[in-house]
């Protein structure tokens, strides 16, 4: 009794000790933690080289974030960290939340049809087509909109046509996606900036801007408050203690294959580590990863001229880029593996000493049934304990099948040799 009661306490220090993990800034304040490059390792001269790699690639502003501190901000080209720059289609990152938050409010349903909220004859389709369009078609880029036609950015119903039937054809449509903030305005009888700062932004310390341009829709903060967005996906929709995104079901599903056409593809977020991709422009499936070099779990919001934010769930990280384009092209899918490549290289060398934990998390945190290990290192075991140290659960794989599990908190060990590493989970 004495053995389980110790080995529970030492489990519940351990969580709490990686429950401190992530920093979170003041709202609405210039205060901001940072971490040192010793601690990092990195190197003067490779963060040199960064900075040169930024500058010549027309960015303004980039921040990395570590365990929520800034450990790299810089700007160029007369900006700072007080200059407000455009999301571009990385704000479709914020509306797929924003949808998720007025979900869990009741407000509106992903399976509503979007007709519920624009009226019938927001389209041209023929033969009832639009009648089988649903807020989760707008979302997941499967509408079955006629992309084809000669301005996909325009959201009058002239320019709307049905090519396909909904969830058959996966293609980076504009026009339903801007018609998103369409609906919210219809719901809550309230202008989308009013909103997203009510409900998201205010909450998490920064102040956005929804400015229509032509018939879209551009979302304009500091870099700064990308990077806090970014700090709140990465804490699964929490900020500080505050919960932001109560459905922590939609959020994972917002951050996972939303369909089989583009499994690179979540609720407006591009998603790393699936086994093929389409690209914005074309119905072309391409094998492999978007970023072969990064990690698995890494998701991001990308837009035009490389507006990008990265999260890296497995190490705690985040990387924001703003400025204009880099390389010329329609989607800067080699900027942006660049990017990461040169982020990789900052690192002075690869440590040779042995470390005593081994670093991974585990998602979701709430687990209805299967919980992932997400890690680069190797590992020989998993356990799983509960509240009394018993050990419940024994595996060697990253996928653990927990659905003959009662409700009720659980702890994760990851283990190699005499190096391990706990946490936390909730069965629900």
């Amino acid at each position: 009794m004495k053995n389980i009661s110790f080995l529970f306490l030492f489990y519940l220090a351990t969580f709490q000790i990686n429950a401190q993990d992530l920093y979170f800034p003041p709202n609405f304040s210039e205060e901001w933690e940072t971490i040192g490059n010793i601690e990092l390792n990195w190197c003067e001269e490779n963060i040199n080289n960064f900075n040169t790699f930024l500058e010549e690639s027309n960015t303004n502003a980039c921040i990395v974030l570590k365990d929520g501190k800034i450990a790299h901000e810089s700007y160029f080209n007369d900006f700072d960290l007080t200059t407000s720059w455009y999301w571009a289609s990385a704000g479709k990152s914020l509306t797929a939340a924003m949808v998720g938050i007025l979900q869990d409010e009741g407000v509106l349903d992903i399976d509503d049809l979007t007709s519920d909220y624009l009226g019938e004859g927001w389209t041209s389709c023929n033969s009832g087509g639009e009648s089988k369009i649903t807020i989760r078609n707008q979302l997941t880029m499967t509408s079955g909109l006629d992309y084809t036609v000669d301005d996909i950015y325009c959201i009058e119903p002239d320019c709307l046509f049905c090519l396909n039937e909904p969830n058959e054809e996966w293609f980076y449509h504009n026009a339903p996606y801007t018609l998103l903030a369409d609906v919210m305005e219809a719901a809550l009888d309230q202008n989308y900036t009013g909103i997203t700062n009510s409900k998201l932004t205010n909450k998490i310390g920064f102040l956005g801007l929804w400015t229509k341009v032509n018939t879209g829709r551009l979302f304009f903060s500091k870099a700064r408050g990308m990077a806090r967005y970014g700090l709140l996906m990465l804490n699964e929709g929490d900020w500080n203690g505050e919960v932001i995104i109560e459905d922590k079901n939609y959020l994972q599903d917002m951050i996972s294959t939303s369909q089989e056409i583009n499994k690179s593809y979540g609720y407006l977020w591009w998603l790393n580590g699936k086994e093929s991709f389409r690209l914005p422009g074309t119905t072309i499936t391409f094998p492999g990863n978007i970023m072969p070099n990064a990690p698995d779990d890494l998701y991001a919001a990308i837009g035009k001229n490389g507006q990008i934010l990265m999260v890296v769930p497995s190490q705690n990280l985040i990387i924001v880029r703003m400025g204009n384009n880099p390389d010329n092209s329609l989607v800067p899918i080699n900027y942006i593996r660049n990017l990461w490549d040169e982020y990789e290289k900052l690192t002075c060398a690869v440590s040779t000493e042995s470390v005593d934990k081994v670093q991974f998390t585990v998602r979701p945190k709430l687990v209805w049934k299967n919980v992932e290990i997400i890690t680069n290192q190797d590992f020989q075991n998993v356990f799983v304990y509960d509240l009394k140290g018993n050990k419940i659960i024994s595996s060697t794989t990253k996928i653990l099948d927990l659905s003959g599990l009662s409700r009720g908190m659980y702890f994760i060990q990851v283990s190699k040799g005499n190096k391990s590493s706990t946490q936390k989970i909730i069965k629900i």
